[in-house]
């Protein structure tokens, strides 16, 4: 009897001490998504931030200079891409670690699509995910995390 106690105590203390790993780690998932990364073919560093109770996405380097030239908007088709928010409007789901119902500006063919946020291996890749209305019919652009090391010359922090 007094075994069977201590292998229930040992069974609650085990499955509290989970939970309370998942709540804490949940929690602090919202931060993972902070920092620079690169754009698909690296030739773009994008830093995401924190916005209030949302998260941002701001071009911040770029191989080569260039211009907003797509935008719906004359009066914007000469501002640098540099420093444009491109990202913004999402809420963060906890119990999945991502972030949903977000816009995304797509400065090649000056759209602005519905977005979704997520991570993959480890942190290491954010998974964006651009769409028009249903996310079925989208495309998921892969963006890789920045190491410091990795910083070109020209990057001004």
């Amino acid at each position: 009897m007094n075994r069977s106690i201590n292998s229930t105590r040992q069974l609650l203390i085990s499955f509290v001490l989970l939970l309370v790993g998942t709540i804490s780690a949940a929690a602090q998932s919202q931060t993972d998504y902070y920092g620079l990364w690169w754009n698909e073919d690296r030739t773009g560093i994008v830093e995401l931030k924190a916005v209030d109770d949302s998260i941002v996405g701001i071009t911040r380097w770029g191989k080569k200079p260039d211009t907003d030239r797509n935008n719906p908007d004359p009066t914007l088709r000469d501002r640098s891409l540099s420093g444009i928010t491109f990202l913004w409007g999402f809420s963060y789901v906890p119990k999945k670690n991502r972030w949903k119902d977000g816009k995304v500006y797509d400065p090649k063919n000056g759209k602005t699509y519905d977005a979704k946020l997520s991570l993959a291996k480890g942190g290491n890749i954010l998974k964006m995910r651009g769409y028009v209305g249903v996310s079925l019919f989208g495309r998921t652009a892969e963006f890789e995390r920045v190491a410091a090391e990795e910083l070109p010359s020209s990057f001004n922090k």
